[in-house]
């Protein structure tokens, strides 16, 4: 990475002067308590949403631990809240599936948006519906299936249109690389979302809200989504990890 890629962006030190934080196995997480704050936040200060939970505190991947050290991480999993009352913090979960879609609520029509993710026919469907329900909002999106050259013309055309909130849906720690990289060349809010566009388009179901609620969302994307079985053993090291009080 590059130096400008190292030095925090405006939004991490805004962050550091209101919200409580702490290192969780080396990832540093905010608890901005309510989204709206949050929100509030973005109002001041570019820079780079990262959704912190267990599989990043566990894995500890240095892509994120980077990332989160100078941009926003903010607590999107219940074991990211766990941890973050483990060292005394009063943290509630934002959920990014839902913090995103606030995002647009709060903006559109004031700022610009440009999506990346997913396939062209499910970023096209989220298009159209935001379109729909917010006819003032100026955006643009495309595929997150991008090759080497792809990756590189984006660039250049985020400079072009200058997007004020780039939302990216392409899988961690992918998305999160790139963000990093685009920031970089423009920077702006930006934020990853994971499979967030999917559930939008009606391609993917989310929990029901009371399992949300509950905080067992992970439990109900480990049963519908058995290849996620992966991360189970980095789970359970978060587990340990958090019962001991080293997290």
């Amino acid at each position: 990475m590059s130096s400008v890629e190292h030095r925090a962006s405006p939004l991490h030190d805004a962050a550091l002067a209101i919200f409580p934080h702490a290192s969780l196995h080396g990832v540093m997480t905010f608890a901005p308590g309510e989204p709206m704050a949050l929100l509030e936040l973005l109002e001041t200060a570019p820079g780079i949403l990262v959704a912190i939970n267990a599989e990043k505190i566990g894995r500890a991947d240095p892509v994120i631990v980077d990332l989160a050290a100078t941009q926003l991480g903010y607590p999107d999993g219940i074991g990211a809240v766990l941890a973050l009352r483990r060292r005394g913090i009063r943290a509630t979960r934002i959920a990014g599936a839902d913090l995103w879609l606030r995002l647009v609520d709060r903006y559109a029509g004031r700022r610009s948006f440009y999506l990346i993710g997913a396939t062209d026919e499910v970023a096209g469907r989220v298009a159209q519906r935001l379109r729909e329900s917010y006819p003032a909002i100026t955006l643009w999106s495309r595929s997150g299936y991008l090759s080497s050259g792809e990756q590189d013309r984006l660039v250049d055309e985020l400079n072009s249109l200058r997007p004020e909130v780039v939302l990216v849906a392409i899988g961690s720690p992918r998305q999160e690389v790139l963000m990093q990289r685009w920031y970089g060349a423009h920077p702006a809010v930006y934020m990853g979302l994971g499979g967030s566009f999917d559930v939008y388009a009606g391609t993917k179901a989310r929990a029901p809200r009371w399992l949300r609620e509950a905080g067992l969302e992970w439990g109900y994307r480990l049963l519908r989504e058995p290849a996620r079985l992966r991360v189970l053993p980095t789970l359970l090291k978060f587990l340990v990890h958090l019962v001991i009080g080293r997290p």
